[in-house]
């Protein structure tokens, strides 16, 4: 019976293998896709895919969102207001600490030029590849009250973004998120196949039950 269910639970682990493989192919083999800018007005239509942006102003850290799994912390995300070149705003999230070291450095360069210090944004330019998506009520939430605080509005003649760039997840951690789950049923196949050689041999030669060890 035990066997049984386990060959049950390693083809249902099986299934759903297939079915993460046929859903994020993109997120596993595929590309960048485009980048932000390009995406930004149908990024419905991208969603599972790589999305590229060059961040060269950063404005600050509106929020935090901590992860956890049956109340144990697995991961945190940061939430930061990105100034684009064309000059309107656009959300992004990242969760990786030399990421939000990156923004966070970012941001202090970028308000030492807007503050006359520097003469240009001492830190360089960075590529950052993620995925586009709206924004979750909270995060959206604290985006509003993040852009009020600095006084950035449509009246003002900013063009703002609330599409997120979540820069969150890699192909590494999509990759192993995959063959994590393709760990179980490749356990269950080699725990199934091996009890049934060790019954079958039992069979076959009953007497070595009795033999001393």
């Amino acid at each position: 019976m035990k066997k049984t269910g386990l060959l049950v639970v390693s083809i249902i682990a099986f299934v759903l293998f297939g079915a993460c493989a046929f859903f994020l192919r993109d997120l596993l083999f595929g590309g960048v896709k485009g980048t932000y800018e390009e995406v930004v007005d149908n990024y419905n239509a991208y969603s599972e895919q790589w999305i590229s942006y060059e961040v060269v102003a950063c404005l600050g850290n509106y929020a935090e969102e901590t992860e956890s799994y049956s109340f144990i912390p697995t991961g945190h995300e940061y939430y930061y207001i990105i100034m684009m070149e064309d000059g309107s705003v656009m959300p992004m999230t990242v969760s990786k600490k030399a990421d939000r070291e990156y923004l966070d450095a970012l941001t202090d360069a970028t308000y030492d030029y807007f503050d006359g210090v520097t003469k240009t944004i001492s830190v360089p330019p960075r590529e950052f590849i993620g995925t586009v998506k709206a924004q979750k009520a909270d995060a959206e939430k604290y985006y509003k009250e993040g852009l009020d605080y600095l006084k950035i509005s449509e009246k003002e003649g900013w063009v703002i973004r609330h599409v997120l760039l979540d820069c969150t997840s890699s192909r590494a951690s999509t990759i192993l998120l995959v063959g994590g789950v393709m760990l179980i049923p490749v356990f269950g196949f080699v725990t199934y196949f091996v009890n049934a050689a060790k019954e079958k041999k039992k069979k076959l030669n009953p007497e070595e039950e009795y033999l001393p060890r």
